[in-house]
């Protein structure tokens, strides 16, 4: 009966991998055609007193550092990070404190909904699989949620879909920074910072936020899974942080061609070659977990989460 019971399971979650795995391209292509509304949050809406994010960014400079991070694959939502990622934001605003710090920022949907936003295919699905991952869990389906938004960064990366996708990231992004108090064309400079798949879709959302900002943008990698993407071309530098033992960094290395060194002309061989891809070497780290970039649990005399934040730092306020 049990063993029936988890068959059952396992071919309703390979089918529903396999629908959303074909339905990935389908959800860029509704947002391009005006079908999918994109997520109005309270902060998008003024008051009669005006905006008060608007009202703080009167009184910032014109070099005042903006700062987005995109969640890895493992998000459901801009507003709901994994304790580690919280941590680390928590920690980045008090090293960083004249920097303004965006993390409510989904960024594996071109509209940028969560998966918990209605209406959405599977809905239930995603409710009952969050469930189960709050739970610290780790079942079949809540490898669902990793492998949906994995779909999602093949898409950023695909040649044919990944401009359509790219400029809806780049919408939801600027959407985050206009809330927070970014004004066009006042030159300030930008840094995403992308873990895991959210570094793709950072560089992949880069052309066309520099046309929009007219800012510099800087792209911080944090274990990141990225193709050679034309995006490379607009960014100031981009800062890679790999962990030693990340191994889901190498297969994603592994995975894009054009990013092989056999591959002179592409971008990213041409980016590394102009010197705007630093790449950062961090011993013992693995991709996640305890030992990951996110870690709490102390190692020695630090947690990885304090020596991540204060690498980014380092290249943050170096500029």
């Amino acid at each position: 009966m049990i063993s029936t019971f988890l068959i059952i399971i396992i071919g309703l979650s390979v089918f529903a991998l396999f629908v959303t795995a074909a339905l990935s391209p389908i959800e860029t292509l509704s947002w391009w055609a005006g079908w999918t509304e994109r997520e109005i949050s309270g902060e998008d809406i003024e008051d009669d007193g005006g905006d008060p994010a608007a009202k703080i960014a009167a009184h910032k400079s014109d070099d005042h550092l903006y700062v987005v991070y995109l969640s890895g694959i493992a998000s459901i939502s801009g507003r709901f990070l994994l304790p580690r990622e919280l941590a680390f934001i928590k920690g980045l605003k008090s090293r960083l404190p004249d920097a303004t710090i965006i993390a409510d920022v989904f960024p594996y949907s071109p509209a940028g909904l969560p998966l918990l936003a209605a209406p959405r295919a599977f809905d239930r699905l995603w409710r009952r699989v969050q469930k189960i991952k709050l739970t610290g869990k780790s079942t079949i389906l809540a490898v669902l949620i990793n492998m949906r938004n994995v779909f999602q960064v093949m898409v950023s990366a695909d040649h044919r879909y990944g401009p359509i996708f790219n400029q809806g990231a780049a919408d939801v992004i600027e959407q985050a920074l206009l809330r927070h108090g970014y004004k066009r064309g006042s030159n300030a400079p930008v840094a995403i910072i992308g873990y895991s798949g959210g570094a793709q879709i950072a560089i992949g959302a880069t052309p066309f936020l520099t046309a929009r900002l007219g800012a510099p943008i800087d792209v911080v990698s944090i274990g990141g899974v990225m193709a050679s993407d034309p995006g490379l071309h607009f960014l100031r530098r981009l800062h890679c942080f790999i962990g030693e033992k990340d191994n889901v960094r190498k297969i994603g290395g592994a995975m894009f061609p054009e990013r092989w060194s056999i591959m002179a002309h592409s971008e990213w061989n041409a980016a590394k070659h102009d010197g705007r891809i630093v790449e950062h070497s961090i011993p013992e780290m693995k991709h996640a977990g305890a030992k990951g970039y996110f870690g709490l649990i102390k190692i020695g005399e630090k947690r990885n989460n304090e020596r991540t934040q204060e690498l980014v730092e380092s290249v943050l306020s170096a500029g």
